[in-house]
């Protein structure tokens, strides 16, 4: 029965994993397509909206059925407020391009959004991270840590180093660019360490989170340093990275919403 039961998760693992896979490659084989052309923005804007916006609207449903009490209601109610702050922030974005037909300014208030949301999301990151890093060890915390601080310094001097901004706002931008991924940095501590300590778990959701934040990095990296160098080409694979995170962050919430929530309450119903 117990190994029953094993081979069936794996094998709707199995089909979550092929539907993300489907999911990225329909939504993204879109935004490579049009890139260039007279749609791209609305392709791209939306895309991205819409991405984040279904993760948002998935976390409530696992807010409104788990309750946002204990350590894991808490932690994804505060992984609901952050993707809404990430829906508003992506949607003020597509506001000045799609509607004011305009160049999205640099810094804007799209930024407060997109920065005000590393707060709930950290809170999630860092408290799950104390239910599945138990027995980490220390000289694991440190190795990943250190990755952290390298990473963060040599983005810090690239951005530096590359940075065209002139005028008043130029350093403001610049700091707007590194912090970024320095929390993007700072919030994959907790990430790591999670997954090499409870990967191996068939139900854990960690893995999905954690793909995302890792595509999230390397998506800010991108996006940060276009900004400084006042680029004005071709953006469309930073979207297609930002979709990818977005629709991983919807595969760990699917998984936790059939594996722990759905699965709990069969069960206390059976009791």
């Amino acid at each position: 029965m117990e190994q029953q039961g094993y081979l069936e998760i794996r094998k709707q693992r199995k089909y979550l994993i092929m539907g993300l896979l489907v999911a990225i490659a329909a939504i993204d084989a879109t935004v490579f397509f049009t890139a260039g052309s007279e749609i791209e923005y609305y392709i791209s804007d939306l895309s991205r909206v819409s991405t984040i916006g279904a993760a948002a609207v998935l976390s409530l449903v696992v807010v409104s059925r788990q309750g946002i009490h204990g350590l894991f209601g808490k932690a994804y109610a505060m992984l609901a407020a952050g993707l809404i702050l990430w829906v508003a922030a992506e949607s003020i974005w597509a506001y000045h391009e799609l509607v004011l037909a305009q160049e999205t300014p640099f810094p804007s208030l799209a930024d407060a959004f997109w920065l005000a949301a590393y707060g709930p999301i950290g809170y999630h990151m860092f408290s799950t991270s104390k239910f599945f890093g138990r027995g980490i060890k220390k000289h694991v915390i440190l190795v990943v840590t250190a990755a952290a601080i390298i990473f963060s310094y040599f983005y810090l001097q690239a951005i530096i180093d590359v940075s065209t901004l002139e005028g008043a706002e130029a350093m403001t931008a610049v700091g707007i660019s590194v912090a970024y991924p320095v929390f993007d940095a700072i919030i994959l501590v907790p990430a790591i360490l999670m997954i090499t300590n409870a990967g191996r778990g068939q139900l854990t959701s960690i893995p999905w989170i954690f793909v995302a934040m890792l595509l999230l990095v390397i998506a800010d990296s991108l996006l940060g340093l276009s900004a400084v160098v006042d680029f004005a080409g071709q953006t469309f694979h930073i979207t297609m990275i930002f979709n990818a995170a977005y629709l991983c962050f919807m595969a760990g919430l699917l998984w936790y919403n059939k594996q722990f929530i759905f699965n709990a309450k069969n069960a206390a119903k059976l009791m």
